[in-house]
């Protein structure tokens, strides 16, 4: 038997074209159709914004700068506009002729753009009355100001943030950026040990501390470049190094000046980075040299600077320390010696000492002061490196003790003076 004309490949054909104009025939029929549709809230172009800014001028956020625009056209023109209304439908609003702030009722001027807008026309009249508010508008420049609200580990500080640039312009209504006080940039972060620093974003602080927050302020950045710095910090005695003298040897030291001692004060927080500061551990600082060959008074006090390195701060804020000395439980004895002599006399003249005779105090144990004697004494003016001519001059002279390990010279408050005569040869 033959097929069926249903099953045919004629049929199939047939039904194909059927089903492609009754197609054809539905679109033509819905596209064909007119309708009408609101578009809503079109955004407002506005027109001279920068001459109403020139006259010191801005639109208050107040004003609604959107239409609500009625058309009508072919259904399919309808959904393609409504889908981007931005593209086809204009809204333009001249502000350039605003001179003063207040407010204003002011045409709004529509139209349609693009091709596929033909046989699409606007419903009523194509302006519409826009309610306007003008302002004044303010710029100032404000200090930018760091936060930081975090916690640093034991044993570390922050330094003063450092914020660039430290200012920056804004602008907005008058009665909003009267308000500001200054910008705040909020840094966070939990045990640090390290420096931090990046761009950030700022807040703008009113004048009673709380953050204003609004769209109609702006500035001329929105970041600023933030270092904030964490050092590591260390608290580190003060020590003076001694130049054995007048009796006290490293030997007896710690029996007859190191109990007297009192440095004030004796230790003093500093901070660096921590590269700087670990090799610093358990060390101390020193602050100068004291000959106790000149240590004569009982609580003799001396001054020092507190000098630290370049990379390291002074966090306790103290720039000089006092040493306050004292030499006890040794004696002092005064001894005449007129063993006087000038050595390294420069070559083209000659030297003698006017002085024949010289007071020299000692110092020591009682026994052992017993038996110091002046001829071991000697009184030595050194001339090597002197600029001489010929006349008389004190020099101040060095003064040895011989034979007597337990005793020493000591210098006196005034020092020594040998005055020696110079001729030329």
């Amino acid at each position: 038997m033959g097929k069926k004309f249903t099953e045919s490949k004629a049929f199939n054909i047939i039904l194909a074209v059927l089903i492609a104009l009754a197609l054809w025939v539905y679109v033509t029929a819905i596209i064909g159709q007119v309708g009408s549709m609101t578009i809503r809230n079109v955004p407002i172009t506005l027109v001279g914004e920068d001459v109403l800014n020139s006259k010191g001028l801005m639109i208050d956020a107040s004003t609604k700068l959107t239409v609500n625009v009625g058309i009508t056209g072919g259904r399919s023109a309808l959904v393609a506009i409504a889908s981007n209304s931005s593209e086809f439908i204009t809204a333009r609003l001249d502000v350039s002729e605003i001179s003063e702030a207040g407010e204003y009722e002011l045409p709004c001027k529509l139209g349609l753009e693009n091709t596929l807008t033909s046989g699409v026309r606007l419903d009523g009249d194509s302006t519409q009355t826009i309610r306007v508010v003008v302002t004044k508008m303010l710029s100032k420049t404000i200090e930018v100001r760091g936060n930081f609200t975090g916690t640093v580990k034991d044993g570390y500080r922050t330094n003063t943030v450092e914020i660039t640039p430290s200012t920056v312009r804004i602008q907005g209504p008058e009665a909003l950026v009267n308000q500001i006080d200054y910008a705040q940039v909020a840094i966070t972060g939990e045990e640090l040990t390290k420096t931090v620093s990046g761009e950030m974003t700022f807040d703008m602080i009113s004048s009673d501390g709380e953050v204003l927050k609004s769209n109609e302020i702006s500035s001329n950045v929105n970041t600023v470049s933030v270092v904030l710095p964490v050092v590591k910090t260390l608290e580190i005695p003060l020590t003076v190094d001694y130049i054995y003298g007048g009796g006290i040897t490293e030997e007896n030291f710690a029996r007859y000046v190191e109990p007297y001692v009192d440095i004030q004060p004796n230790t003093i927080q500093i901070s660096g980075e921590e590269s700087d500061i670990t090799p610093l551990e358990g060390k101390s600082i020193t602050l100068g040299k004291i000959d106790l060959a000149d240590v004569v008074q009982e609580n003799q006090t001396y001054t020092f600077p507190i000098v630290l390195a370049s990379e390291l701060s002074n966090d306790s804020g103290i720039s000089e320390a006092t040493v306050t000395i004292s030499v006890k439980g040794l004696g002092t004895k005064t001894v005449e010696t007129s063993n006087i002599e000038v050595i390294n006399v420069p070559e083209g003249f000659t030297a003698s000492a006017v002085t024949q005779s010289l007071q020299v105090q000692v110092r020591g144990p009682a026994d052992a002061l017993e038996t110091v004697d002046g001829y071991q004494l000697r009184v030595v003016v050194d001339l090597e490196g002197e600029t001489l001519r010929q006349a008389q001059f004190p020099f101040q002279p060095k003064i040895y003790l011989d034979g007597e390990s337990t005793c020493g010279v000591v210098n006196g408050a005034n020092g020594y003076i040998v005055v020696v005569n110079i001729q030329s040869q």
